[in-house]
């Protein structure tokens, strides 16, 4: 382990990179007037914003393949961008770097005059905002009064939340969002599937699970919701008990393990420490990581989408020229492509030497 390493010029790392040939290279996120110094001298001055997105971190990750997972972590990072560092915290463009980590997830540097100087209380801050930590629902739903049932001939009503509206922002516009994509994948599912997962998860006795389903999706009632926001769309009969059971769902919308379900936001897959720390190493940009061969790449803001995490990095250095290699036991995925070819999996496969590293390193080849 070679650390703290200074280099007065980009000539002079380059050829301590090719002397030593490091399998892993990292670098410091902060700024220092002494860099070369022992830490108490070096003298802070600042340090990047940094966001670590690796599939490891995936809700459900380990039921996925590495290709699986590289598809999933890609998703994350596109709405981490766009969701929350432009959409809401306002963040340039101009202002950010997006890297593939080399394996299996994204770097993102946000480099702003504004944030250098942010403590590590204050970076932390901005992670529980993009968690949902310390979500209060009774400020995020707006509420109104409806009418649920009669008394002596007086109105009984009953105070209901209803949907934030389409011109809010922060988690207000994603509360509706997340409301939204449930109600439609509840509409998608068959109706025995929905009512478990109303029972199970948000608590709702079977009987008025049942009834709750039928006045969503028996009459088409959920798109009024999604449509208009209100939640006041039950008949009379079952208003009181449907209206009280559909708050216990919007209430749980936001539970995390529910988020995460919905697929639609990137609760809990940002690698926290990373983020709040003001003194981090992370991946040195255009390395090459030791534990799949594949560089650590650039991407523009706007690519990330097109991206190709098995094509886009593959180093230039590695040629078509043909390995023969075995599998003692398949890896659990038929095929795979890398680098515009589709290879499929056999106990001995010739492979050209672009995909020789990731097949031993991923899915536990060797060389013959």
């Amino acid at each position: 382990m070679h650390r703290p390493v200074a280099f007065d010029s980009k000539s002079e790392m380059t050829k301590f990179l090719k002397e030593e040939t490091p399998l892993h290279s990292y670098y410091s996120t902060a700024y220092y007037s002494n860099p070369e110094a022992p830490m108490a001298e070096k003298e802070w001055l600042g340090a990047d914003l940094v966001f670590d997105l690796d599939a490891d971190h995936l809700p459900g990750s380990e039921d996925l393949n590495y290709v699986e997972q590289l598809k999933e972590v890609k998703k994350k990072c596109h709405l981490l961008i766009h969701d929350f560092l432009v959409d809401d915290f306002g963040f340039e463009r101009e202002d950010m770097e997006i890297f593939f980590s080399g394996h299996r997830g994204y770097h993102i540097h946000i480099r702003d005059d504004k944030i250098l100087g942010l403590s590590s209380q204050a970076r932390r801050e901005i992670v529980d905002y993009i968690t949902g930590v310390g979500l209060e629902l009774e400020v995020i739903l707006p509420h109104e009064e409806i009418k649920v049932g009669e008394f002596q001939d007086k109105d009984i009503t009953k105070k209901t939340p209803k949907l934030p509206s389409e011109e809010e922002g922060g988690w207000k516009k994603k509360t509706r969002k997340l409301s939204e994509e449930l109600l439609k994948r509840w509409s998608e599912m068959n109706r025995d599937e929905v009512i478990e997962e109303i029972k199970e998860k948000h608590g709702i006795g079977p009987k008025t699970a049942d009834g709750l389903y039928e006045d969503l999706y028996g009459e088409g009632k959920w798109k009024t919701i999604v449509e208009d926001g209100v939640l006041d769309i039950f008949s009379e009969e079952k208003r009181m008990v449907n209206v009280s059971s559909f708050e216990k769902i919007i209430n749980g919308i936001l539970k995390e393990e529910n988020v995460r379900e919905i697929g639609s936001q990137i609760i809990g897959s940002t690698d926290e420490p990373v983020t709040g720390d003001t003194k981090r190493l992370i991946r040195l940009p255009y390395s090459i990581h030791g534990g799949s061969f594949l560089t650590v790449e650039k991407i523009e803001p706007g690519d990330i989408e097109k991206f190709d995490p098995l094509k886009d990095p593959i180093p230039d250095v590695l040629s078509d020229k043909t390995y023969q290699i075995q599998f003692d036991t398949l890896p659990d995925i038929e095929s795979v492509q890398i680098n515009d070819r589709r290879f499929d999996i056999e106990d001995k496969m010739k492979v050209p030497e672009f995909a020789v590293p990731f097949m031993i390193s991923k899915l536990g080849a060797k060389l013959l």
